[in-house]
C-alpha cells in the first residue's frame, strides 16, 4: 500500500470498522494499521482508538486483533495504549484476562503527571471497578469511593453512576453501619453532567 493511498484506505476501513460493515477484512485493516504506524503516518491516540473499536467490535476476529495490535504495537509506549491494554485485561476482550497486570497499569498510569487527565480519568475509574469488585485486589470499598472521586474529578463524568449507586446504598453497605443518603447520591448524579445512567437515576429519585 502506497503511502499516498493510506489516507482513503484506512479512512474507509476505520468507517466500516465503526458501522460494523462485515464487508471489512479486519485482517487486512490491521496490517495496514500496522504499516501505517511503522512509518509514523498514525497518532498513537488514533491508533488507541481503532484498537479499543476492534476490541469492542462485533466483527469476527475483531477483538483478537485489537489487542494483538496493542501488543505488537508496544503497548507500554503510550499511555493511551496502555490504558486501552489495560482495560482489555480486566474485560476481558482479545483474549485471557490477566486482572493483576490490568490493575497495576492502571495504578501506574494514574500516577504518570504526564498522561491526560482524560486517560488518567480512565485509569482511575477501572481500578474503581476492580477494587469494588475485588477483581485482582482485595475488594475495598472506601478505595473505590476514593477512586471514582478522583475519576470524575479527572473527567471521567461517567463514574458518578457508580458512586452515586453507592450512596443509594446499591453497593458497599454489606455489614457496615452505612445509611444511604439520597442527597449527596442526587448531587453525585449531578456531577455526571448529560451521561444517560446519571440522568436516568435523578429522574427516578425526584
Amino acid at each position: 500500500m502506497q503511502m499516498e493511498s493510506w489516507v482513503g484506505t484506512i479512512e474507509r476501513e476505520w468507517q466500516q470498522l465503526r458501522c460494523a460493515d462485515p464487508a471489512l477484512d479486519v485482517e487486512k485493516f490491521f496490517r495496514h494499521v500496522l504499516a501505517a504506524n511503522k512509518t509514523g503516518f498514525l497518532s498513537p491516540e488514533s491508533v488507541a482508538a481503532i484498537a479499543n473499536a476492534l476490541l469492542t467490535s462485533t466483527l469476527g476476529g475483531a477483538p483478537h486483533l485489537g489487542r494483538r495490535l496493542l501488543e505488537r504495537v508496544g503497548a507500554n509506549r503510550h499511555p493511551a495504549w496502555r490504558v486501552a491494554m489495560a482495560i482489555s485485561l480486566v474485560t476481558p476482550t482479545g483474549g485471557e484476562a490477566d486482572f493483576e497486570t490490568a490493575n497495576a497499569i492502571l495504578d501506574d498510569v494514574m500516577k504518570d503527571e504526564n498522561a491526560e487527565g482524560r486517560l488518567r480519568g480512565m485509569a482511575a475509574a477501572a481500578l474503581a471497578d476492580s477494587a469494588r469488585l475485588g477483581r485482582g485486589i482485595p475488594a475495598d470499598v472506601n478505595r473505590a469511593r476514593s477512586l471514582y472521586e478522583r475519576a470524575i474529578e479527572l473527567g471521567h463524568k461517567a463514574s458518578a453512576h457508580n458512586l452515586g449507586l453507592f450512596w443509594e446504598g446499591v453497593w458497599g453497605a454489606d455489614g457496615t453501619c452505612f445509611v444511604p443518603d439520597r442527597a449527596k447520591a442526587m448531587q453525585i448524579y449531578k456531577r455526571g453532567g448529560d451521561d444517560v445512567y446519571c440522568q436516568r437515576r435523578l429522574q427516578a429519585l425526584r
